[in-house]
C-alpha cells in the first residue's frame, strides 16, 4: 500500500481482518515518509510483515522513477523504525530450490540455511556436499517472490508505454463495483512473462495492447483457484488472496484509483499442499 495512503488503507483492510495497532501505523508513515526522502524514492509502498523465530520483518519497496520495475529497491527493517536496503544475493544466483525451503526464519540475517539436495545431486554423489543460503539472501528471495506470484492489481491500472516502460495509468478511476468479482479483472503486478498473444486472448472487443499485455491471475495453475476472490457485504471493496502464498491478499475499493494496495502477513513459507488441497 502507497504510504501516502497508509491509514485509510489500514482501516479497509480491517474489513478482511488484516488489522495494524494505530501507533504502529504512525511510526511506519513517519519512518517511511523519511525513508521516501533519503532514497530519493517517486514512490514507496508499505508491502507487510514476516514474522520470524526472534523477530519480525518488516517489508517496503519503492522506485526512483515512474517505472514501477526497472530499478525497485526493497527494503527490511526489524523495528518499522531503521531501514536497510536489501540487495540481491551477490555471490550466486538464486534458483527455485530456494522456496522449498521449510525452516522458519530465525530473525537474524546472517543465519545459515541448508539447502536441500536435488535429485541431480544425489545421482551425481554430490549430496555429501551441502550447500546453504543466508537468511538475509532468502528474504531477498522471499521478497521477489511475493512481489511476482502473489500480488496483483487490478486491470487498467498499469500500462506499458510505447518506449517499454511500465507506469501508473493516471486516468484510472478503479473498477465498478460489478467489476470487482470477476478474477479475470486483475493483473499480476510485474513485467508480462506469458506470450502477448495468449494475454490478449479471450478478451472483449475493448481490449488494450497497453493495458491487457500483463499476465492475468486467472491464468495461474491450478488455473481458477490459485487466488481466493472475495468482496465485503458493501459490495465496495475486494480483496485477493494467494493460495500459494498464504497470508499475501491485494485489495482495491471500487470506483478508486487511488485506493488499491498489497500486504503481506505470514512466514515466508511457499504452500506447495495446494495441488492436494483443492
Amino acid at each position: 500500500m502507497e504510504i501516502t495512503n497508509l491509514a485509510e488503507s489500514v482501516s479497509y483492510l480491517a474489513s478482511f481482518f488484516h488489522t495494524l495497532p494505530p501507533e504502529m501505523v504512525l511510526r511506519l508513515e513517519c519512518s517511511l515518509t523519511l525513508l521516501k526522502s533519503e532514497q530519493h524514492l517517486a514512490a514507496l509502498y508499505f508491502f507487510g510483515q514476516l514474522e520470524a523465530q526472534s523477530a519480525t520483518y518488516w517489508l517496503a519497496f519503492g522506485t526512483p522513477e515512474a517505472d514501477l520495475f526497472r530499478e525497485q529497491k526493497l527494503f527490511y527493517s526489524r523495528n518499522a523504525t531503521d531501514w536497510f536496503l536489501l540487495l540481491a544475493p551477490s555471490n550466486r544466483e538464486p534458483t527455485e530450490d530456494w522456496s522449498l525451503l521449510c525452516e522458519d526464519f530465525t530473525g537474524e540475517v546472517g543465519y545459515r540455511f541448508r539447502l536441500p539436495a536435488t535429485k541431480l545431486q544425489e545421482d551425481g554423489g554430490e549430496a555429501n556436499h551441502p550447500r546453504y543460503v543466508l537468511e538475509q539472501d532468502r528474504l531477498w528471495y522471499v521478497f521477489r517472490a511475493l512481489l511476482r506470484e502473489a500480488c496483483c492489481v487490478p486491470r487498467g491500472l498499469i500500462y506499458r508505454t510505447d518506449t517499454k516502460e511500465t507506469i501508473r495509468n493516471t486516468l484510472f478511476r478503479g473498477l465498478t463495483e460489478e467489476q470487482l468479482g470477476d478474477l479475470a479483472n486483475y493483473q499480476h503486478f510485474r513485467l508480462p512473462e506469458r506470450n502477448v498473444e495468449e494475454n490478449l486472448s479471450g478478451r472483449p472487443t475493448d481490449c488494450n495492447l497497453s493495458m491487457d499485455v500483463f499476465d492475468r491471475i486467472e491464468d495461474v495453475v491450478p488455473r481458477g483457484r490459485s487466488f481466493s476472490l472475495r468482496v465485503d457485504d458493501s459490495g465496495r471493496f475486494s480483496s485477493c488472496s494467494s493460495l500459494w502464498w498464504l497470508g499475501a491478499v491485494s485489495f482495491l475499493k471500487a470506483n478508486a484509483g487511488d485506493l488499491w494496495g498489497f500486504y503481506y502477513r505470514g512466514d515466508g513459507r511457499k504452500n506447495w499442499d495446494l495441488p492436494f488441497q483443492i
